[in-house]
């Protein structure tokens, strides 16, 4: 096969992967959103003005927030080559107080989706599952049964990663926005007036028609575009070509054919708006498309899934998350992985959801209000990056953004209303998410002060060694330590009781720059100081994984090797004790001493071999 033939078969790949995991969310919204914006809680007439009216938001929707918002614009701040609302907020830079409110909105907007992410895997698979009711009304008792045994399979499968799922995936949901395209035609060519409302006028005269209650309307509308912000998330999984070129060629055209021949059904069938999606197709046709429904909504909560993960280690890199277990699942991509801890919370997350609710119009309810403020956020943080990376002008960031934050806003307010119906759960997620973010980084830049002001410098340490020489014995003895130019509270622990040191003495530091990948050519800057001594700062970018022992282990400097079998890691495990000193709010503090002690052993966090790591405690006052 040629070179270009190769090229053209990765792009390939890549673009069907990206179905698979990019775009299930949004892939699957037409199970919902149309029924929902008419017959959902707002139970407006199924009129030939209200259906092309709705119709008309969909198409706009579709077009301004996902096609111009986010794969034009927003995916165009990617921050070497990773996406989602907290690579997005480091691209902020400068530390003034602006920026650090920026920085906090991040932060908020990171812990929303995860409340997105417990409601999207419980919605999606129980509209499809629902479609029982359709072609079986006397199992419709078994619609909540299967959803759960549906969810715990696929969160079951998660730590076979994001590659293996998107090749088995990807094809699936190739088929899915095929059937979309062709159910969705086949009622367009029987009521092509529907095309109508591709003119924005429809939606104006709905607002026009309907006032304050169209205006609500919005908040169901807004289903139609959920997956944005997840789209954004799992650009780090694919690139931004391959979720480009699915949505221009296949995903865009399959959305919008399908609503438009939903729209065409409801014209000529008003009580079709019981289930529009389903009743598109020949009764004979119901339970494949149950079949199908269902593994595309199960693909669809992938997308929010490896988002999660992707956000978490970007936090636990950034400062903002204590140490989780991480596996990466696959050697070819860094963003692609997978973290236990989250994937079992969101499990249980989603199970409780469904339980309680039990079918996706009550679940509608609490959907969109966290995704709306992301959106928005994002927004915010857009027109800070095209001002700070991008250099645009006043008035272009004004012409672009602000239309766009308008619209934000206006999906913010009406899904605000569903804040008592169920809204308020991910928004508590949400706030919950947030306050450990901010403790957590609050509370390791107060550690790291007072270890800091107890420090002693190498400098000062080396004069007193070179008086008081101690016992030295072959080997290198590496002491993680987060303050560089200071030495390490465990070394002097270990000189104390020990009275002993290696003849290799590294001091490594691990810094996590402010973008997504450090080359490794950038990664290492030693500085000798003398007597066997050294100073080592790590380098590594917000998704790359942390192989110290690795990193080290290939380090090429003249004069210094860590040689496994001759190589011991030394540890400082502070115990920390709450004071009444001045720091964070005292529940803060509690808070994060107890998020503390139950961090991941860094040993394994920078994948040390256990048998040749130490860990020594120091105590710690805050």
């Amino acid at each position: 096969m040629s070179e270009h033939g190769h090229v053209t078969g990765g792009r390939v790949g890549l673009t069907i992967g990206a179905l698979g995991v990019v775009f299930g969310d949004i892939g699957t919204s037409p199970l919902y959103a149309f029924r929902e914006s008419l017959a959902g809680e707002h139970n407006l007439v199924v009129s030939e003005a209200n259906v092309l009216g709705v119709l008309s938001l969909m198409f706009w929707s579709l077009i301004i927030v996902i096609t111009i918002k986010y794969l034009l614009i927003v995916m165009r701040a990617d921050n070497n080559g990773e996406g989602g609302i907290l690579a997005l907020g480091a691209l902020v830079t400068g530390g003034g107080r602006r920026n650090r409110v920026l920085v906090l909105l991040a932060l908020f907007g990171t812990a929303l989706l995860y409340g997105d992410g417990m409601i999207t895997p419980a919605i999606s698979v129980l509209s499809a599952v629902e479609g029982v009711g359709v072609a079986a009304p006397s199992v419709e008792h078994w619609v909540v049964p299967i959803v759960v045994i549906i969810l715990v399979v696929l969160f079951s499968v998660q730590r076979r990663g994001t590659e293996t799922i998107g090749r088995f995936f990807g094809p699936v949901m190739l088929v899915w926005f095929t059937v979309l395209t062709v159910l969705g035609a086949n009622e367009l060519a029987t009521e092509p007036r529907v095309l109508e409302a591709l003119n924005p006028w429809f939606a104006t005269q709905f607002f026009i028609d309907n006032g304050g209650k169209g205006f609500l309307v919005l908040g169901s509308v807004f289903l139609v575009v959920t997956g944005g912000e997840a789209l954004y998330a799992d650009m780090g999984h694919f690139g931004r070509s391959p979720i480009q070129r699915g949505w221009f060629f296949l995903v865009l055209p399959a959305l919008v054919i399908n609503y438009l021949g939903q729209g065409a059904l409801l014209l000529n069938h008003p009580e079709a708006i019981e289930n529009p999606f389903f009743l598109l197709a020949p009764e004979w046709a119901h339970w494949p498309l149950i079949v199908l429904a269902t593994g595309a909504t199960v693909i669809a909560s992938q997308a929010l899934i490896t988002g999660a993960f992707s956000l978490t280690v970007q936090a636990v890199n950034l400062g903002y998350l204590p140490r989780l277990k991480t596996v990466q699942t696959s050697p070819g991509h860094r963003g692609q992985v997978y973290v236990p801890s989250v994937n079992w919370f969101l499990l249980a997350a989603c199970l409780t959801l469904v339980l309680t609710f039990q079918s996706s119009t009550r679940l509608a309810a609490a959907y969109g209000v966290a995704v709306t403020l992301t959106m928005i956020i994002t927004t915010v943080l857009l027109a800070a990056v095209a001002r700070q990376r991008w250099g645009w002008s006043t008035i272009r960031i004004v012409a672009i953004t602000t239309p766009l934050f308008i619209l934000d806003a206006a999906f913010v307010i009406a899904n605000l209303f569903k804040v008592p119906s169920g809204g308020w759960i991910p928004l508590m997620i949400g706030l919950l998410g947030f306050t450990i973010f901010a403790t957590w980084g609050t509370g390791r830049k107060l550690l790291t002060a007072r270890v800091a002001r107890a420090g002693l410098t190498i400098e000062r340490f080396l004069a007193d060694l070179s008086k008081n020489p101690p016992m030295r014995h072959p080997g290198t003895g590496v002491y993680l330590h987060r303050t560089p130019g200071q030495i390490p509270p465990a070394l002097l622990s270990n000189i104390r009781h020990n009275s002993s040191l290696h003849e290799t003495v590294v001091f490594v530091s691990v810094t996590t720059d402010d973008r997504a990948h450090v080359n490794r050519a950038e990664r290492d800057h030693l500085t000798h100081h003398g007597m066997g001594f050294h100073s080592l700062e790590m380098r590594y970018g917000f998704t790359d994984p942390t192989d110290l022992a690795g990193d080290l282990a290939n380090l090429l400097v003249e004069g210094l090797t860590f040689d496994p079998e001759h190589t011991t890691y030394f540890l400082g495990r502070e115990r920390i004790s709450v004071t009444d000193r001045p720091g964070m709010a005292p529940w803060r503090e509690y808070l994060f001493a107890f998020m503390f002690r139950n961090a991941g052993d860094p040993a394994a966090y920078f994948d040390l071999p256990p048998n040749r790591s130490v860990d020594i405690g120091t105590h710690v006052d805050i």
